[in-house]
Order: C-alpha cells, then structure tokens, then sequence
C-alpha cells in the first residue's frame, strides 16, 4: 500500500485529531501525518521535509491559510494542496483556485468517504498537471534548441508559437512578421499562392523547396513542411518546420564547380599540349618562309597572327583551368583594391559608369597573391562594366567592410537559370568571348580560401559577395 506524507496546518489541536481520526477510517492508503500549528512552523517543516500533500486551514491566528498556499506556490513548490473552512465560501473557493489549490473542503461537511475523495482527486491533478509540465518544458526546450524553424500558426499564417531559430536565421521576431505572418517570409509570389491553394485545400506540404528573403535582405534556400491541423474544440491550425539549407547548396554548388574545374583543367593540359606542338612547327615554318622569300604573301601574315592569337588562347585557357599556387606575400587588400580599380577607371569612364568605393583608410594585411587577385577582381569589375548599358546612369559599387568584399551594380542583372551556370568554364553570353573569366576568377578566389556568392534577379542588377577568410593562406 502506497504511503502518503501529510502535513496538515491548521492552529487548532482538536481539529487536527478529529482530521486524524478520519484518515484512520480511509483504508486506501498508508497515511503519515505531520502537524504544524501556526504559519512559521510549517514555512520551517516545509523547508525541511518533503511532503506527498500540505493540508491547509484557512484560519491560521494572524494570518490566512491562503497566503501560506501562495507562498509555497511562488516558491515553486508544486505538491498538491487541500484548503480547509469551516464555512463554504465561494470567494474563497475562487481565489485558491487562482493560486494553486488543488481541492476545497468545508471541515463540518468533511467525511472519511470524502476526504479520500479529495486526497485522491488532488494527487491525481497533480500528477496529470506534473506530466503536462515537463511535456511543455520538453516542447519549448525542443522549440529553443532547434536550429531550424519550428512554428504553429493560424490559418491565416499568423504565427501562434516558433523557437528562437527564427530570429537566427531571418533575423525577423514573430512580432515583425505581423501583419503578412509566414507568408512574408517567401520571397516568390508564386510559391506564396502555391502555400495557400494548399492551406485552403487543407493539404499538406513536405520538404517544399522556397526562397526566404531575411530582415536584412539576404536571401536563403529552405525546405518548408506544413501540415494542417483540424481541431474540435478550438480553431484549425497548421504546424511544420522550415529548414535552411543556403550553406548546404552553397556548399554543394562550390564543390561541383570545383569537380568541373579540376576535370576541365586536366583535360584541357593535355589538349594544349597537343595543340602546341603542331602550332610551334607552324610558327617556325612562318619565320622560316619570312626569313627565306623576298616577297612575302600577306596571307602569311594573317596566319601569323591567327597563330599568335591561338597561342594567346591556350595560355588563358592553361590559366583558368590551372588554381595557381605560387607563394603568397603578406600585402595591403585595400591597396590591392584600389590598383585594381585604377585598371578599369577608363573603360567605365568611356561607358558613363560611376566607380563608388568605400574601402577603409588604414590597411588590411593578408597574406596573397596581389597579381592574381586583382585579375580576378578585374574580372567581376569588367563583366559588371560591360553588362551596363551606355548612358543608363550606370553605378558600381565596391566595399569592403570587416570579411566581405562586395561589388554591386545597377545593370540588367542574371537570371536564376544564368547564375548556375556563370562560373562553369566556357560558358558566355558575350559573342566574343571564351567564357573563361568567372570561371578564372573563381580558381584564383579558391586559391585564396575566398567565399564567392552571386546575388542577383533579371532587371535588379548583380552583386558578387567576397567572404574573406579569418587568415589568408
């Protein structure tokens, strides 16, 4: 038989031996019954000892049993609690109900029969009360923990419950996606109409691919899972989880373009190597006839200079598939920047192109290789020059602020479709070129332990983002 501690609190003696007496007719339980006679003395024998149920009386001299039930509530004290009178009385009744009181009994109604009622019921509130407890204490430690965003909204989007990852990842409190809820966070429009023909559906979603446009500005891939939820008593609510998964592709798409960079780079050794050696007889040849004939054909001369061109071709093709590891000296980047732009002021000049640095006064030290980064920079300032329109009012902007480098422009921009292709080796909008600068830039950037990441929409410009490591090799 289940042993039950009591400590009954009540100032009277004979009251509280005709409350022993009735415990000794409840045959239900093993009963231990500990008895304090004023307020102090159970404050010092609560402190001291652990109790499976207080018993208060209402009257305790100067003071009300209801100030020592919510002192023991506000301790944080959470065993159940049985509220003694002498008279029903429903104010009474309503406030320990408020604090904390598991059971109310009037002493001159209260029988053995009913007092194993209300020890029963209060023990058996508080343990379905203990189990919802750490149910929500687990709930919100998953909700707080988790690092991807776990939400219960409305039908309407309008987020009811989220953990703290949403902060993490969009930047955005639950308060400031009011009043456009979970659908403010989707950047496409169509996915926005795809979640609400589901919503009102009432369907499901599973590990749906969107774009989600964070608080300040940047956009991140995630997976979103929704599902709807009818309720019977209360209103309908859905509940999923939204995954970022920008570093994972990011990730991803870095190593397949460097799977094609390292491929293409063997295959292209060994095609100049075979291209060379029947070019270096036809170049010899061409010295040899010029050195020989007194009259040389002009055609010769279109041939050497398609040679020299061709020889020029495999040198560049050699320099981009090749991730260039010469030794690396500890030089100033923002100088590195500002050599860099000097190269290309002429050609945005001629275009009507506004150059706009802010790059720091004082000098950023990393160890690197000044000639190759500044060919690959030359290279994302190029393209940007070239793809802006003559008199659009064309601006670049160039900033370098903590570990980022960004260069932004104005110009017509990419499209999605474009961005996953702009840094393969030999793909080219242009129709005289080899495709063959982005794919250089990013070997060179790799080289450097440099983060490049394109952000960029058809008529809302490019900006090519440079994530500099904490120490260049």
């Amino acid at each position: 038989m289940k042993q039950i501690r009591i400590l009954l609190v009540d100032d009277d003696e004979e009251d509280f031996e005709l409350f022993e007496e009735t415990l000794h007719d409840i045959e239900t339980f093993d009963f231990k019954l500990i008895w304090a006679g004023s307020y102090k003395q159970a404050i010092s024998t609560l402190e001291e000892n652990n109790f499976d149920l207080l018993v208060v009386d209402y009257l305790l001299g100067g003071y009300s049993g209801l100030e020592l039930c919510r002192n023991v509530r506000e301790s944080g004290e959470t065993m159940p609690i049985i509220l003694l009178t002498g008279e029903g009385d429903r104010n009474v009744d309503r406030q320990a109900s408020e604090i904390g009181v598991n059971d109310y009994l009037v002493k001159r109604n209260m029988t053995p029969t009913e007092l194993e009622r209300s020890i029963r019921y209060s023990m058996k509130q508080h343990e379905i009360l203990s189990a919802l407890q750490l149910s929500e204490s687990k709930y919100r430690s998953v909700l707080q923990q988790s690092q991807d965003i776990l939400f219960i909204a409305d039908v309407h989007c309008q987020i009811l419950s989220v953990s703290d990852s949403l902060t993490t990842i969009t930047g955005y409190t639950k308060e400031e996606l009011h009043p456009n809820g979970l659908m403010g966070l989707i950047h496409d429009q169509s996915k926005q109409e795809k979640f609400r023909e589901h919503l009102v559906s009432k369907s499901s979603i599973f590990n749906e691919p969107a774009t989600i446009c964070c608080k300040n500005g940047e956009l991140k891939s995630v997976l979103i899972t929704c599902n709807y939820q009818k309720e019977c008593t209360e209103q309908d609510f859905i509940h999923g989880v939204i995954i970022d998964k920008t570093e994972e592709l990011k990730a991803l798409h870095s190593r397949l373009v460097n799977e094609k960079l390292e491929s293409t780079a063997r295959f292209m050794r060994t095609l100049a190597h075979e291209v060379r050696n029947p070019l270096s007889n036809i170049s010899l040849a061409i010295e040899g006839m010029e050195a020989e004939e007194d009259e040389v054909s002009p055609y010769l001369g279109i041939i050497k200079r398609n040679a020299g061109r061709i020889d020029d071709i495999i040198t560049r093709v050699l320099n981009s598939a090749h991730i260039e590891s010469k030794d690396f000296e500890r030089a100033d980047l923002v100088e590195v920047i500002h050599s860099t732009i000097e190269n290309v002021s002429d050609k945005a000049a001629l275009k009507g192109i506004d150059l706009h640095l802010n790059l720091p006064e004082k000098a950023v030290m990393f160890k690197l290789n000044a000639e190759q980064l500044s060919l690959a920079i030359t290279n994302l300032l190029v393209n940007a020059i070239e793809a802006i329109e003559e008199n659009k009012n064309g601006v670049i902007q160039v900033a370098l602020e903590n570990d980022r480098l960004v260069i932004a422009d104005n110009g017509p921009g990419i499209s999605k479709e474009d961005q996953a292709l702009v840094f393969e080796p030999y793909y080219t909008r242009k129709t005289n070129g080899v495709g063959l600068g982005l794919a250089s830039s990013l070997s060179i950037f790799k080289a450097h332990l440099i983060d490049l990441e394109l952000i960029s929409d058809v008529g809302k410009g490019a900006t090519f983002v440079l994530k500099l490591p904490q120490e260049m090799p």
